[in-house]
């Protein structure tokens, strides 16, 4: 089997769009993926309200919700896809764990623990 490493430094929603289609994209090919979320990106795991404002052109012309997408992902992919928080980032931003949607983080972990993890990928994307 193989493996992809997404990394998602972004808060902007279509990062996050780009990022959940490569990765479904991935599912349909039998690899694993792993995404990591550090910096701005980390957002895009916080529970409450999403902000889906700057792509609502997009979403208006029937590009699915990032958000939505995102969440199917974790879903569908079960033991395949690992959605990993940055610790260093929660961190340095003095977030609390609670803060962070657990139905979609399966992981909390540093920079060194994705690198290891993904050492072995085929490729790892950037969003």
């Amino acid at each position: 089997m193989e493996k992809i490493g997404i990394i998602v430094s972004s808060d902007h929603p279509k990062s996050l769009a780009m990022a959940t289609n490569l990765g479904h994209v991935a599912l349909t090919m039998d690899t694993d993926v792993l995404i990591y979320f550090t910096f701005d990106g980390l957002t895009h795991l916080t529970a409450g309200e999403r902000n889906v404002e700057p792509i609502q052109p997009l979403l208006d012309e029937g590009m699915p919700n990032p958000y939505d997408m995102l969440e199917q992902l974790v879903d569908d992919g079960g033991e395949q896809v690992t959605t990993v928080a940055c610790t260093t980032t929660l961190d340095m931003l003095q977030w609390e764990r609670e803060a962070i949607d657990d139905e979609l983080t399966t992981e909390f972990a540093g920079a060194v623990t994705f690198l290891q993890a993904v050492e072995d990928a085929d490729q790892v994307f950037t969003f």
